[in-house]
């Protein structure tokens, strides 16, 4: 097995000329002598031991993902999904009419400090329901989730105008 896995990795290294974007020309070589059971100079080992096995764990970790997830905004959509979900999953469903992304998110204009910022409309809500929901919903620093109902009619406006309707409960 385990000469199975030093040939497939020696003719990776061979045939693969992707790996030049990770390893340098030099590193090849030395994944190379060590496959192939050649002497390394101590230099070599120190490159094999402080970079390559390096590398190696890194590529291990990132193994694990696919292309799909350098997707643009994967990860913000991932979220907003999750958010998403909880709301319509709890107490609050009968009555909410519709979920709206809004912000910076909603247009495009994301920074790195932006947040995720979500609109839920209530067909009807008390302003004890709405702090309530609010509290229960923002729980991630990152996700701001707001009652469109209580929201000062300048930013109902700016939610109307620009906003993103990502769940609508079907009359």
């Amino acid at each position: 097995m385990i000469r199975k896995l030093k040939a497939s990795l020696l003719y990776a290294v061979k045939n693969t000329p992707e790996l030049r974007s990770i390893f340098g020309k030099r590193e090849l070589e030395i994944i190379q002598k060590q496959c192939l059971g050649i002497r390394l100079t101590p230099s070599e080992q120190m490159r094999l031991s402080r970079d390559i096995k390096k590398k190696f764990r890194a590529i291990r970790v990132l193994a694990d993902f696919d292309e799909s997830a350098l997707k643009k905004g994967s990860h913000i959509r991932l979220k907003i999904n999750e958010v998403k979900d909880e709301i319509l999953n709890s107490r609050y469903l009968h009555r909410i009419k519709k979920i709206v992304l809004f912000g910076s998110t909603a247009v495009n204009q994301r920074t790195i400090r932006s947040d995720i910022d979500l609109a839920v409309e209530f067909d009807k809500i008390s302003l004890k329901d709405a702090a309530e929901f609010r509290i229960k919903f923002n729980y991630d620093e990152s996700i701001d989730v707001q009652v469109y109902n209580i929201l000062p009619d300048k930013i109902k406006r700016e939610i109307d105008k620009h906003g993103r309707i990502i769940w609508k409960r079907e009359i």
